[in-house]
């Protein structure tokens, strides 16, 4: 079983990044951020000053952390709020994230890179519950669309679960990757990003699993897991307060244990979103896991 970490978690600095990434053991990193702008963006000649990089530190990418469909409208008549601006994502219309995605897909195969992310689509400011039948129907045709365009490249693309968007549970995105049955569609699983999904805009059918049952539900189809930890805080408008992994209310010694088990493990990546002392912690706690 292997660990990478996503080297905006490190430093915006991706040479820096990586020397710190080294530093500390890894083999493979994960990509998200890096320069001030997203994967997606690199030029070409950006993109060749990366794989210098990685040669250097002896590193490989496991996965770029695309920003696909993030901040899309799944309907035209949508308002989504703007988001942190310290989160680089693609914008514009379907067909610009559309674009994205074959460019992610061609610097995934210049980095020798074998799977790129994408979520589910921004969830929207004028309507309640998210994630019903008619949406999972819209986000269906347009993950089919983009099917061929990864078999074409010889990559998977990894649908994420996230709690800004239609489906912010991993049992959501399952039905998803399974209605589509591709093998170039799979889960890019965030245990995280489930306990925290917004239960008062779910159908009652998604507040059943506990993250444990969810995990054993759609373990077949998870290509890869991200990992970052929750305190729960009664009271707070902000309740689920970002810690060190391994100080939350996250099972990771369940997770992993399980993970151990499949035929396929998944690749974890380390994405804490915390302070540089805690996001070290992190690392040496979830290391000790495995």
């Amino acid at each position: 079983m292997s660990i990478s970490i996503i080297t905006d978690q490190l430093s915006q600095d991706f040479e820096k990044a990586c020397a710190i990434a080294k530093h500390h053991g890894f083999e493979f990193v994960e990509i998200h951020s890096l320069w001030g702008k997203t994967v997606e963006d690199l030029s070409s000649s950006e993109v060749k000053k990366v794989i210098e990089i990685l040669n250097k530190y002896h590193l490989k990418v496991i996965n770029l952390a695309s920003t696909i469909f993030f901040m899309a409208k799944l309907y035209p008549n949508d308002t989504i709020s703007s988001f942190s601006d310290s989160f680089y994502a693609v914008k514009g219309k379907t067909k610009d994230h559309m674009d994205a995605a074959k460019r992610a897909l061609e610097i995934a195969v210049a980095l020798d890179c074998p799977t790129i992310r994408a979520f589910p689509f921004r969830a929207p400011d004028n309507r309640q519950i998210i994630g019903v039948l008619d949406d999972q129907r819209e986000i269906l045709d347009h993950f089919t669309r983009l099917v061929p365009f990864a078999k074409n490249a010889n990559k998977r693309i990894l649908i994420e679960n996230c709690p800004h968007t239609h489906l912010p549970r991993g049992e959501m995105t399952n039905f998803v990757v399974k209605t589509i049955d591709s093998p170039w569609l799979g889960l890019l699983w965030d245990p995280a990003n489930s306990v925290r999904a917004d239960h008062k805009r779910l159908a009652t059918m998604y507040k059943k699993l506990s993250i444990l049952e969810e995990m054993e539900f759609i373990a077949p189809l998870i290509g890869h897991i991200h990992v970052k930890d929750y305190r729960y805080v009664e009271g707070l408008a902000k309740p689920y307060q970002h810690v060190a992994v391994g100080k939350g209310d996250l099972p990771y010694p369940q997770i992993v244990d399980f993970m151990k088990k499949t035929s396929h493990p998944a690749m974890f990546s380390l994405e804490p979103e915390v302070d540089d002392i805690e996001t070290l912690v992190s690392i040496d706690y979830f290391k000790s896991l495995l």
